[in-house]
């Protein structure tokens, strides 16, 4: 499988960057992310730190990797510092909450003032949200090579894990119905670790090996508790008691998310892995491709299709059986370099011929007009909608990280 490098270089160059390099708030810090799905309009000036953490992690990697910053000039490699440095700046001075059961603000105002947004009105929502703080002051250690950054991404990274360890763990935009646990908090918490172990490892500093630890437990956590050997399927959601397992909520899978935490697993366990992991992301391209009219469905029944089974009438529910076969952006970039990830393993020509196929699918879909990024959310025919998916913001991570570690393998 041949990957044109300069394709996704320019596509990155050309398409990406120029939308989001409009975005940035230069008087406050961070970066704009609450447009329309067109990115014609802004519709609000708040922050969610969801999306600043990520963009610190995207302008992190873009710049400590020369190939991916290759081919942008002096004062533009500049001015993308300073805004790394005021991203940080942001979330270190705003995002970071006092009270014991309580890690990252969830939202900020313009200014970075910490806005209550919980049903209790707390300011803390997500530990999704703590993550992606911890894995974007990960990043930025790296670049500015600092370890009392590191270490403050690790303090972060403790102090969510001792809030979780006291039954305290919040999942906006996707909150749990009583007696249930997601798959995406073991996926995320690998992932989290995994960045943070590899930049404390490259800093110097010996915490890298428990927290390496904790990226594969967590991984063995995903097979253990959600992989179904059976069906060769990633459970999305699993209840504790017996009875529910006919539910919506229980039968639905994300074939993108399953997707998405194989790669995380490979990562952290390592390739070795392959053999284990390799099944259930062919298995999840094939559950969520849709033959009709291309590209990968939202969430589908554990039987293909619509998802089946009774609706508990709680959020989680309703969005799955109100999106189900939305297209989004995020499943087909991470299939995407899924796909390149674990041909790079074992030249299986399964994984070259779905490579294939998704970037067709994908960028004959979702790019806007040039420099305009991507409409990233479709119907299932492919045509623009606008509505909100999971939190009301246009995302700067999935598509950047993506053309930024494909373009990564260049060098491995």
């Amino acid at each position: 499988m041949d990957i044109d490098f300069s394709w996704f270089k320019d596509h990155l160059l050309s398409q990406i960057l120029p939308f989001w390099d409009s975005a940035f708030d230069d008087a406050y810090g961070g970066v704009f992310t609450c447009f329309t799905n067109d990115g014609k309009q802004k519709v609000s000036d708040d922050k969610f730190t969801w999306s600043q953490g990520r963009m610190l992690w995207c302008l992190s990697y873009l710049l400590d990797h020369p190939h991916c910053s290759e081919g942008l000039d002096d004062a533009t490699l500049m001015r993308y510092r300073k805004r790394c440095d005021a991203l940080y700046s942001l979330l270190s001075e705003h995002a970071l909450l006092g009270g014991e059961d309580e890690v990252c603000a969830f939202l900020l105002d313009r200014t970075g003032q910490a806005k209550p947004c919980a049903s209790d009105g707390s300011k803390y929502a997500s530990m999704y949200a703590d993550c992606f703080v911890i894995m974007g002051f990960s990043r930025y250690a790296l670049l500015a090579k600092r370890k009392d950054i590191g270490l403050k991404a690790l303090g972060i990274y403790n102090k969510m894990k001792q809030v979780m360890a006291r039954g305290i763990i919040r999942t906006e935009p996707y909150p749990l119905p009583p007696g249930a646990t997601a798959q995406s908090i073991p996926m995320i918490i690998c992932n989290t670790a995994h960045e943070l172990a590899t930049v404390l490892r490259a800093l110097g500093l010996p915490e890298a090996s428990d927290v390496h630890k904790d990226a594969q437990t967590a991984a063995h956590s995903v097979l253990q508790v959600f992989a179904q050997n059976r069906t060769m399927q990633i459970r999305e959601v699993v209840y504790k008691e017996a009875g529910k397992e006919h539910g919506l909520l229980a039968r639905h899978r994300n074939p993108g998310h399953a997707i998405e935490c194989m790669w995380f697993c490979l990562d952290a366990l390592g390739d070795e892995y392959y053999e284990v992991l390799s099944p259930y992301v062919l298995s999840s391209l094939e559950l969520g491709w849709d033959e009709e009219w291309g590209g990968l469905l939202r969430y589908v029944d554990t039987d293909g299709g619509e998802p089946k089974g009774v609706c508990d009438g709680s959020a989680f529910s309703r969005l799955v059986a109100s999106t189900w076969d939305l297209k989004l952006w995020w499943p087909h970039v991470e299939a995407l370099y899924a796909c390149a990830r674990f041909y790079r393993v074992a030249k299986d020509e399964r994984f070259a011929l779905w490579y294939e196929r998704l970037k067709q699918y994908t960028y004959s879909t979702f790019p806007s007009d040039r420099g305009e990024e991507w409409i990233q959310i479709r119907t299932r025919k492919g045509l623009p909608q606008e509505r909100i998916v999971a939190l009301g913001v246009k995302d700067p991570y999935h598509i950047l990280r993506m053309h930024l570690l494909i373009l990564d393998m260049n060098v491995e």
